[in-house]
């Protein structure tokens, strides 16, 4: 008789110190839900300033207009304007950006300071100057560059494989 209920108490006993286990955890876990929902509301701050930094598609057009104006206010004539094709990346797309310009080197100058402030990012590359010219006191240039900008995807590319 009390070889059975023995067995019994034993196996109640086990199933008592697992589930204090358990609410010890959850309680641990409760105590951590404020920090937590401290750090994901962090987190997703974090990550809406720093979203701004690669534009979604429809910001785009917006965004090559802001840079047409900061060279027309920076006194240059854009001749050519010539946005490439998108090239995804790991979770972000580029967008080349082709642009011939002609105005002085300061003016040029001026204008890749101040797309260099913009609040996305824009590389600028492939800079040429060339074919000078004086027109009145100013010696223009017909300039080429290639800015690049970025474009938020939030798609993994994954990674070629090569057959060997």
């Amino acid at each position: 008789f009390f070889t059975s209920h023995n067995d019994k108490i034993k196996q109640l006993t086990g199933q008592k110190t697992a589930l204090l286990a358990d609410i010890s955890k959850a309680k641990k876990a409760a105590g951590e839900l404020d920090t937590i929902k401290r750090e994901m509301a962090q987190t997703q701050q974090l990550f809406k300033k720093t979203s701004t930094l690669l534009p979604k598609k429809k910001e785009i057009p917006d965004l090559l207009r802001n840079i047409s104006d900061l060279g027309k206010g920076a006194g240059l004539d854009f001749v050519s304007f010539i946005p490439g094709a998108e090239t995804p990346k790991d979770f972000y797309a580029e967008i080349p950006v082709n642009i011939t310009i002609k105005g002085p080197y300061h003016n040029m100058g001026f204008f890749l300071d101040q797309v260099s402030k913009l609040e996305r990012i824009v590389t600028v590359n492939n800079i040429k100057m060339g074919s000078p010219h004086k027109e009145g006191a100013e010696m223009m240039l017909n300039s080429t560059c290639r800015l690049v900008t970025y474009r938020y995807t939030n798609v993994q590319q994954q990674p070629d494989k090569k057959k060997h």
